[in-house]
């Protein structure tokens, strides 16, 4: 696993197949946003309850002590790359667009929603976990960051965590659920507690956590 993800971290990529990755990425969004646009009043309708969805107490205490360490932290790590725009922008895109992302993602599979929603999804997915960082840096820096594959691998990872995390609800009388499973998703859920799906929630935090945490060096 060290010798992988060495391997991961360390690889070069010549400029030519870095400027095409990044024009396709770039033009990838785009077309989503041409979709987005497309679809932008069916979307205005179905979305109406999703800032309800999003502000439920429980979420808002789990994200909120999370968005300060992730922007804060990369000043006591090896990576150059982490600071408070790159690791506050991460957060923020991953809070707003990946409880919806995954959700969509699975409608799609399950036919309840077109494929085209699928695109806005995983653009949502990939920008906000990957290529925000990518073009920040280049913005930033003045290059591309050597450490864009490694985040490609890690991040998206921790999109999906927070994906699932998001989308928990209790179920009566001690269950829980996933929201996109509802119909009527993503209005909020009846139950908003917590009591029930803490436990529940613990492997996602941990596996975001470990994959945040635990592929850079700490100096404190």
């Amino acid at each position: 696993m060290e010798r992988f993800w060495y391997f991961i971290a360390y690889t070069k990529f010549s400029p030519e197949f870095v400027r095409l990755y990044a024009s396709c990425w770039f033009a990838y969004c785009t077309f989503a946003l041409m979709i987005f646009l497309k679809y932008r009043r069916k979307l205005a309708i179905e979305l109406k309850d999703y800032p309800a969805f999003l502000i439920i107490p429980w979420k808002l205490y789990l994200f909120v002590p999370a968005l300060l360490f992730v922007t804060f932290a990369g000043s006591y790590t090896d990576d150059e790359t982490w600071d408070v725009f790159s690791g506050g922008g991460m957060s923020v895109l991953t809070f707003l667009t990946a409880p919806w992302s995954i959700g969509v993602l699975y409608k799609v599979l399950r036919r309840e929603k077109p494929f085209e929603y699928a695109i806005i999804a995983t653009a949502f997915w990939l920008f906000s976990s990957s290529w925000f960082y990518d073009g920040y840096l280049f913005l930033r820096d003045g290059h591309y960051s050597h450490r864009w594959f490694s985040n490609l691998f890690l991040s998206p990872v921790i999109y999906l965590c927070a994906g699932f995390l998001w989308n928990l609800e209790s179920k009566p009388p001690r269950g829980f659920s996933f929201s996109f499973l509802r119909p009527n998703w993503p209005t909020p859920p009846e139950n908003k507690s917590f009591v029930s799906i803490w436990l529940i929630s613990i492997p996602l935090v941990i596996l975001a956590a470990y994959v945040l945490v635990g592929f850079v060096h700490w100096h404190f």
